[in-house]
């Protein structure tokens, strides 16, 4: 069967269309994740003892690839760890330790590099934010 040159036109543009070509497609994701906001904030003073600190991130997250070692605190020089969770709808990593911290002391929260969004692009550097607790 012969096709005309204004259906072979409108078949091609068709698929063209359909391939997403032209059209503003879909991008693709090759920006690491980041993170949008901490809990506490940077700098907050008079914080609970018995706080979980909390990253929320820009993205979702591939949560196989944050570690329980890679969201820790800083407190004195030693590292404390804990339990990390992750909440997928609210991109949001909670740790949750062991004891409460010290009354008064100054709290280094960190999360190491390495964790992945969905599109396996990589977090490439350490990031920190610091709290006090409250007395």
């Amino acid at each position: 069967m012969k096709m005309s040159n204004r259906t072979f036109a409108t078949f091609f543009a068709a698929c063209v269309f359909v391939a997403g070509w032209g059209c503003g497609g879909q991008e693709k994701d090759e920006s690491p994740p980041r993170v949008e906001s901490t809990e506490p904030a940077d700098g907050a003073v008079g914080v609970d003892p018995s706080v979980s600190p909390a990253i929320i991130f820009n993205e979702a997250i591939d949560r196989d690839s944050l570690r329980q070692d890679m969201f820790h605190l800083v407190v004195g020089g030693q590292a404390r760890f804990g339990n990390v969770s992750y909440d997928l709808e609210k991109f949001r990593a909670t740790l949750t330790l062991l004891a409460p911290l010290e009354a008064g002391v100054q709290v280094e929260a960190v999360l190491e590099p390495g964790v992945r969004d969905l599109a396996g692009n990589r977090q490439a550097d350490r990031y920190s934010w610091h709290f006090t607790v409250a007395e």
